[in-house]
């Protein structure tokens, strides 16, 4: 039982593009909530926005590097980039949810920010990777 067994090649490298890429999530995750905290007047200081937002990326990170989303099959097809940005959010909304709601974490959980917060994030993250992925192609 002493066989090699070849894993396909996942394209496993950091470069500026998967820096800036990765860049753009963290400005569009924190972006939401902060957009979220003003309207619901409880945007305070700098602190209190990284508590409220860390819980999110810390899921999103999680579940991104489990996903392969930061590797050139995450970016190979649009309907692949799609899948999996989707998915990932889906899971790092739920873990950013459950951390929220730990006493580790300010901000607490109410039934209908779980909706809230992962039909936006869903629609931020998947748009614009999505436009990424068709202009880098096209």
């Amino acid at each position: 039982m002493d066989t090699a067994v070849r894993v396909a090649d996942r394209g496993v490298t950091v470069d500026r593009e998967t820096i800036a890429i990765g860049i753009v999530d963290v400005v569009l995750l924190t972006g939401l909530i902060m957009f979220g905290q003003s309207h619901h007047g409880s945007l305070g200081g700098p602190l209190a926005t990284l508590e409220r937002v860390a819980p999110f990326l810390i899921g999103w990170f999680a579940m991104a590097l489990l996903a392969g989303l930061y590797t050139r099959v995450a970016t190979r097809s649009l309907v692949e980039t799609i899948r999996i940005t989707a998915l990932t959010w889906i899971a790092a909304a739920n873990i950013g949810l459950a951390l929220r709601a730990s006493p580790y974490f300010e901000g607490g959980f109410h039934w209908t920010f779980s909706f809230v917060i992962t039909g936006f994030g869903l629609l931020a993250l998947v748009s614009w990777r999505f436009g990424y992925v068709a202009m880098r192609r096209y």
